[in-house]
C-alpha cells in the first residue's frame, strides 16, 4: 500500500463510490479535495463543483461556472485519450445491456408504504438505489479495459473493475435476499434477480479470472491500514 500526505494513492479507483458509508475517506485524496471545493469560501456565486473521473486517477476535481460561457474545459492529449468512447465487442455490449437494465430495475425499487419505518427494509432498498446506478459502469470499464489490454497492457485496471462489480453484485444479492426475507417481496419476485446476479457473476468470474485475487489499494489491506493508523498515533 502506498501513502502520500496521509492519502492512499489510488483508493478511490475500485471502491464503491459510497463516501457516506466508507470508513477510509479520511485517507482518500478525491474526497478531500471534493470537500475543499464544497467548502471553500470564496467561491463564485453560482458556481457548481463537480468531482473528476475516478479513473483519471490525476486529477481529484474540476469546478465548473455555469454563468461564464466562455470557460471551457481543456483536456490535454492523455486525458482525451482516456475520455474517448471505447467500443465493445459484441458479447460485451449485450453483457453491458443486460447488467445495466437489471441495475435499472433495482434502482428504480420503491419501499412499500406499509414498510416506510422499517429500517431493514429502507436499508436494502438504500443498497439497490446506489449499486444498481453502480454496476452498469463498472462492468462497462472493466470490458472497455479488457479490451484495450493487448494493444496497451492493463490487467490490474480490468481484474480491479471487475472486483469492484463483482462486490457490487454480492451486495445487491444480499439486499434483494434481505427483502424476500423481510417480506417486503414475494421469494416468486427474488427468484429471477438472483439468479440474473448469479449469472453475471459467473460471467465475469469467467472473462476476468485475477478479478478475486485482485488487492485494492487500502480497501483490501485492513492490517496495512492499521499499521498506517498506529504509526500516525500521537
Amino acid at each position: 500500500m502506498e501513502t502520500q500526505d496521509g492519502f492512499i494513492v489510488g483508493i478511490f479507483n475500485y471502491c464503491d463510490r459510497w463516501c457516506e458509508r466508507c470508513p477510509l475517506t479520511g485517507r482518500c485524496r478525491v474526497f478531500a479535495e471534493e470537500q475543499r471545493l464544497v467548502f471553500e469560501p470564496g467561491l463564485p456565486s453560482g458556481t457548481s463543483v463537480a468531482p473528476a473521473p475516478r479513473s483519471l486517477g490525476a486529477a481529484a476535481a474540476f469546478v465548473v461556472n455555469p454563468s461564464d460561457e466562455a470557460a471551457e474545459l481543456q483536456l490535454d492529449e492523455e486525458a482525451s485519450r482516456l475520455f474517448r468512447e471505447p467500443v465493445l465487442t459484441p458479447d460485451g455490449a449485450e453483457l453491458h445491456r443486460r447488467v445495466s437494465d437489471l441495475g435499472r430495475r433495482l434502482s428504480a425499487w420503491l419501499v412499500p408504504e406499509s414498510r416506510a419505518r422499517d429500517a431493514a427494509v429502507i436499508d436494502a432498498a438504500e443498497v439497490l438505489q446506489h449499486f444498481g446506478f453502480f454496476i452498469g459502469p463498472k462492468v462497462y470499464r472493466a470490458l472497455t479495459v479488457r479490451a484495450d489490454m493487448a494493444e496497451e497492457g492493463a490487467p490490474g485496471d480490468a481484474a480491479g473493475s471487475a472486483k469492484a462489480a463483482l462486490l457490487a453484485f454480492d451486495r445487491l444479492g444480499e439486499a434483494w435476499l434481505r427483502l424476500a426475507e423481510q417480506g417486503a417481496i414475494s421469494l416468486l419476485e427474488a427468484a429471477p434477480v438472483l439468479t440474473e446476479l448469479q449469472q453475471f457473476t459467473t460471467e465475469l468470474d469467467r472473462l476476468f479470472p485475477r478479478a478475486r485475487t485482485f488487492v485494492r489499494p487500502g480497501l483490501d489491506e485492513p492490517e496495512a491500514v492499521a499499521m498506517l493508523e498506529w504509526q500516525e498515533r500521537d
